[in-house]
């Protein structure tokens, strides 16, 4: 109680100040140093130990039917916590000026096409690994940075 009898409150101020202590307290702990460079060391995104790989990255397809791209990743087994995400960008498409590109459907460990139009296609391909955190913050590693080509038939 303070001294006026009433119950004692504390004010914004020092609840901002005491959380700052507490916060720098565990920071500068012995402990919790170490334990941040442990995660940082072995975070996948630090060690780029995993790596992808576009199984053929040069294809045949013929106009109207779906041909799919495989992908593969080495260590096969993805670290908990992360996604992959694949991005294609056009290098190369005939027609698409005109409105006749093809639909795709980006995904690991299978991309889909769709081509509407014969002639010889050729993508960037990159796949990411991605950690989202709770924070709202997005970190990730570029694991395959190539091209497909892909010769479409009508």
């Amino acid at each position: 109680m303070g001294t006026t009898g009433r119950p004692y409150t504390l004010q914004r101020s020092q609840v901002t100040f005491s959380s700052f202590l507490i916060l720098l307290f565990v920071l500068l702990s012995p402990g919790a140093i170490g334990a941040v460079d442990l995660v940082s060391e072995n975070c996948p995104l630090n060690t780029h130990r995993y790596t992808a790989q576009l199984n053929s990255p040069h294809l045949t397809a013929v106009v109207g039917e779906t041909i799919t791209l495989h992908f593969s990743l080495d260590p096969p087994k993805m670290p908990q916590g992360f996604f992959l995400a694949v991005n294609m960008s056009a290098l190369q498409e005939p027609n698409a000026a005109k409105g006749n590109k093809p639909d795709i459907l980006t995904g690991f460990p299978e991309t889909s096409i769709l081509f509407h139009e014969p002639g010889v296609y050729r993508y960037g391909v990159v796949v990411s690994l991605i950690a989202k955190s709770s924070c709202g913050g997005v970190k990730a590693d570029t694991i395959l940075n190539g091209e497909a080509l892909i010769n479409v038939k009508p």
